[in-house]
């Protein structure tokens, strides 16, 4: 009996509820345009109320004119210089607009409408943000401050003429901080501060010292070695130039192993090289690269006359003529190589050049290290070319042609003799084996029919023709070169 009345007021409350609901609603809808930011509204103290977001990004984009026509100046040493806020990427943050047109547009009906009362009653202001663009500000301040940059110079050292070794000093730089501008530049335009960017000179030391060279230990040359070649094989002699190159002007710590191969990387024409000969399987062959086993053989007797430790060093399989037997050093990318260590306590400095007909490589180093030494070397044995001789169909019959003059191989032996003042250590080197080229000649068996004069055959008996005396060949070969001449002196 009692609950019914319970019901009918729960009913109409209901009802009351959602009619009042409705009726916000439908106020809401008719009066509050969700573009339009709600009264009480403002931005750094420049009301928004009643403006669309447009509207109101406009009036901050007013403000962010008054902002950046603003006189600022930058000190720095003693100089000062107007600061263009614009070039410094100064501008207003927008995304106080998200927040301004938010209020009284988020959450429940309720909620909004009285957030929306609350602030149409007390205001509500959000603070304008002012960012700079640290990048474009640090570039500024180096270009307006350009004049005061100094440049760091790096310590060095020259090798002169005569081979002395000077040590070029190094020099600090120093440059306007613009660490401390961007701090400074918010606290201008946010605080209200005094509008003056004070830096001051920052001092920035070389990236090698001249304690650094000095500790290096480069004071005088320690050894070198020349070698000659042909300088009317254009080839041969640009492959050395390429290889020289890159080996000039090496610095080698101490302790340290060189490979030649690594420090003049592969022989390619993509490396810049040429076509010239090389010993390829006991023969000399045309192949991309010829000429570049001088550079690491004068770089061998070089590291030799210095004292340094030989770590890798192969002979060539034939002789060749740019250096005494048993004092090459054959190298091949990917394969053999020429290795020494600097067993000195202090850097070496290598210097390659090539003059005219002469390669000649330069090691520097200390004047502690520096040392009397000798380098011998001698043939313990002479081997012998095989004359190999083949028909030739092309070659007139009795002639024959020396197509590849034989070249003498031998057995070498080679050994260091290396002074510590009054006392004399010998090092026996590694023997050398080089074997003979064999000499090819080509044998004629073309027949050439004998030619017979019209006297000779009317003066012959019978009708027959003249037996003249014909033409005799003359069985003189034709003079060989030698190829080791030829290739590389």
């Amino acid at each position: 009996m009692c609950r019914r009345p319970i019901l009918v007021a729960a009913v109409v409350l209901v009802f009351g509820f959602a009619a009042g609901a409705f009726a916000l609603w439908t106020v809401e809808k008719a009066s509050v345009r969700p573009d339009v930011i709600v009264d009480g509204v403002s931005i750094g103290g420049i009301p928004v109320g009643g403006f669309t977001t447009a509207e109101a990004a406009a009036k901050l984009r007013e403000y962010e004119a008054q902002l950046l026509s603003q006189p600022v100046r930058l000190e720095c040493a003693g100089q000062a210089w107007p600061l263009p806020l614009r070039r410094a990427g100064v501008c207003v943050d927008t995304a106080v607009l998200q927040e301004a047109s938010a209020v009284g547009h988020r959450g429940w009906l309720i909620r909004r409408c009285l957030e929306r009362r609350r602030v149409s009653r007390e205001g509500i202001d959000f603070p304008i943000k002012v960012t700079v663009d640290r990048e474009k500000l640090t570039s500024l301040v180096a270009e307006l401050t350009k004049e005061l940059t100094v440049l760091p110079r790096n310590a060095g050292f020259k090798v002169l003429p005569d081979d002395t070794i000077v040590v070029v000093p190094g020099r600090d730089g120093r440059y306007a901080d613009a660490a401390a501008a961007h701090s400074q530049l918010i606290a201008i335009l946010n605080q209200g501060s005094e509008p003056v960017v004070r830096l001051r000179l920052k001092s920035v030391p070389p990236e090698h010292t001249t304690a650094e060279i000095l500790s290096m230990g480069l004071d005088c040359l320690l050894g070198e070695f020349t070698t000659l070649f042909n300088a009317d094989k254009p080839n041969r002699v640009y492959n050395i130039s390429v290889a020289a190159g890159a080996l000039d002007g090496l610095l080698v710590r101490p302790g340290e192993t060189v490979s030649f191969n690594k420090i003049v990387g592969p022989r390619s024409t993509e490396a810049g090289y040429k076509t010239a000969p090389i010993i390829l399987n006991n023969q000399f062959v045309d192949a991309v690269g010829g000429g570049v086993c001088q550079v690491s053989t004068t770089l061998y007797n070089a590291v030799l006359l210095t004292g340094l430790e030989v770590v890798e060093r192969r002979n060539h399989s034939l002789p060749v003529g740019y250096v005494p037997a048993g004092r090459d050093a054959t190298v091949v990318y990917g394969g053999t190589d020429f290795k020494f260590r600097n067993s000195t306590a202090k850097y070496l400095y290598i210097r390659s050049s090539v003059s005219r007909n002469r390669l000649t490589v330069k090691i520097y180093g200390n004047h502690d290290f520096k040392r009397r030494v000798e380098v011998r070397s001698w043939v313990t044995k002479i081997l012998e070319p095989k004359v190999i001789r083949y028909e030739d169909p092309n070659l007139e019959a009795g002639k024959t042609v020396v197509k590849q003059k034989g070249i003498r191989g031998c057995r070498a032996r080679a050994e260091r003799l290396i002074w510590h003042g009054d006392k004399v250590v010998k090092e026996e080197l590694p023997s050398s084996l080089y074997h003979p080229l064999d000499e090819i000649v080509a044998v004629g068996t073309k027949v050439i029919p004998a030619v017979v004069s019209p006297q000779e055959q009317i003066a012959a008996p019978d009708g027959l023709p003249g037996q003249g005396a014909g033409i005799s060949a003359q069985n003189e070969p034709a003079p060989g070169n030698s190829i080791v001449d030829s290739i590389y002196r």
